[in-house]
């Protein structure tokens, strides 16, 4: 009898890791809002005239700009932020950035506020995304 429930705790265990649709990474994280402003400059952040996005799909592509951030870059960025963006998870964990957007096919670079001296650079694919969902026209 105990071998019987142990196999039956295997086989629940293997479809649950196999069989099952698999969660994806973003479901993982429990990313459920992005909020994204037109930024009102360095140093001061944009939290009322903002665009939510809610739902995995809608914020997908702001989780995959964090998972795809190149290394932190010690430099700093002439000009002021295009966009505020305030990113929520849940249990209440929230982190506002600014983003300069770049041009299509180049990078763009995104600023944690709460970490101004550290200055990530996003990938040209991922700026092409956000473009496109963020609706902006060159």
């Amino acid at each position: 009898m105990k071998r019987n429930r142990a196999i039956m705790t295997v086989a629940s265990a293997m479809y649950e890791a196999f069989i099952k649709p698999e969660e994806s990474e973003l479901d993982k994280e429990e990313m459920i809002q992005a909020r994204v402003a037109e930024s009102s400059g360095i140093g001061s952040f944009n939290e009322t005239d903002f665009i939510m996005f809610n739902g995995i799909e809608k914020v997908r592509p702001f989780a995959d700009m964090l998972r795809n951030v190149d290394e932190e870059l010690e430099d700093s960025i002439y000009g002021e932020p295009d966009f505020d963006i305030e990113l929520h998870w849940k249990g209440g964990v929230m982190a506002q950035h600014q983003h300069w957007l770049g041009q299509e096919q180049q990078p763009s670079y995104l600023m944690d506020v709460a970490h101004p001296h550290l200055i990530y650079r996003v990938s040209a694919d991922m700026t092409n995304q956000l473009i496109e969902v963020l609706g902006v026209d060159e």
